[in-house]
């Protein structure tokens, strides 16, 4: 692979770190964001309210695109909650009136709106009233807007949206096809809700300090994530076009629909999945992406069991990718900070859950030289934490 896609890579893999370190539990999540921005297609995150789903794809926008532009005609994130009673005019403009008393016809002004964005999140979007709906569709697949019936093209990376509940109604099912990709977002575990609500009021106290604005720097922008998707041209799918047809084959024969459109743009996302492992040759782990091809939530351990043969069987790299070194470290520093300060069994448990999680993730990485020192110091740090506490136990 081309240097220059390596390091556009590179980028995302600090995109995913810093947004992994900011929310919890939520890798997967990221990744396949990332993967939907490489390919161009579109994401649905499903799942109860309160989750981090707005939070954490306005942060991915704020690090994967420039906060301002030249020609003002495009802007870089919006977002909306859609409601029944949402109007055309919140997503598309208010009509012209002056162009339309002009003999202009009838134009919306677009400005700052939806046809504009690059990237995009529509909260409760099966819950939008035709005439929106309609028009999404043109905007999801095209990349088109029709404004007072002259076509006119859009900026649009991809859309996110996000609902509560999976729609059953065959009035939206040419919307819910048209996102290939689909995720669960679920509450954080027990055994993990210590490091959420640590890094969650860390992000409060960050919001009390930038009165509620994100203070985040672009690491990549929306040229590079475009030059990375015209590199999916390149992508060799020889080693795995067969085993791709079979997966899709046995996925259908599960009951588990998959559109003809969707079984082409799952098979791009196979392509971003190449690329985003830094390799223009597909391998059957990138079929990961399949893993997401759901309808329904119950067929989530169908897929998983389907797919885990051509998963196993690769010897390609996770397609989850490791965190930097830096990450890790700055955990190990976290843990450092909790240990003295362990006051119950279950606040130990936690502790020694994370530590454990962390030792594996350091112990499995691929720059082993640089994690061996960190490696060390978290594993002196339980050491140390489990003799204080047999000390202690032993002096009361």
């Amino acid at each position: 692979m081309q240097q220059e896609l390596l390091n556009a890579v590179s980028d995302l893999d600090d995109v995913a770190s810093l947004l992994q370190n900011t929310f919890v539990a939520k890798d997967e999540i990221i990744e396949m964001l990332i993967i939907g921005a490489i390919a161009q297609e579109h994401v649905l995150l499903a799942g109860p309210p309160g989750t981090g789903k707005s939070e954490l794809v306005k942060r991915f926008a704020h690090l994967c695109t420039l906060r301002k532009y030249d020609n003002e005609q495009t802007v870089p994130y919006f977002e909306y909650l859609l409601t029944r009673f949402t109007e055309p005019n919140e997503l598309f403009g208010p009509v012209d009136i002056k162009t339309f008393q002009a003999g202009g016809g009838y134009q919306r002004i677009i400005k700052g709106l939806l046809p504009t964005t690059e990237i995009a999140f529509l909260d409760e979007i099966f819950k939008a009233n035709s005439a929106i709906l309609n028009a999404l569709l043109t905007i999801l697949n095209e990349r088109v807007f029709y404004n007072g019936g002259h076509p006119e093209s859009i900026p649009l990376l991809f859309l996110v949206g996000a609902t509560n509940e999976v729609p059953d109604d065959p009035d939206l099912a040419a919307l819910y096809d048209r996102f290939p990709i689909r995720l669960w977002s679920d509450n954080v575990a027990d055994n993990r809700f210590a490091e959420l609500i640590q890094c969650g009021w860390q992000q409060e106290r960050q919001k009390i300090r930038d009165g509620h604005q994100i203070s985040l720097s672009n690491v990549t922008n929306s040229d590079t994530l475009r030059r990375l998707h015209q590199a999916l041209n390149q992508v060799n799918f020889d080693a795995v076009g067969r085993s791709y047809q079979e997966a899709i084959r046995r996925i259908r024969s599960e009951g588990i629909e998959v559109s003809d459109r969707r079984a082409v743009k799952l098979l791009k996302l196979v392509a971003a999945a190449s690329l985003r492992r830094g390799s223009l040759t597909a391998v059957e782990a990138d079929f990961h992406v399949l893993r997401h091809c759901w309808n329904t939530r119950e067929q989530v351990p169908h897929l998983e069991a389907l797919l885990a043969p051509y998963l196993e069987n690769s010897t390609a790299a996770s397609p989850l990718r490791s965190r930097h070194i830096e990450a890790l470290a700055a955990e190990i520093t976290v843990l450092e900070e909790r240990a003295p300060n362990l006051s119950s069994d279950i606040d130990l448990a936690d502790f020694l859950h994370q530590a454990e999680r962390l030792r594996r993730e350091l112990i499995e990485h691929p720059e082993m030289i640089l994690a061996a020192p960190f490696l060390q110091q978290l594993e002196g740090l339980i050491d140390v934490t489990l003799n204080n506490l047999e000390n202690h136990v032993q002096s009361s």
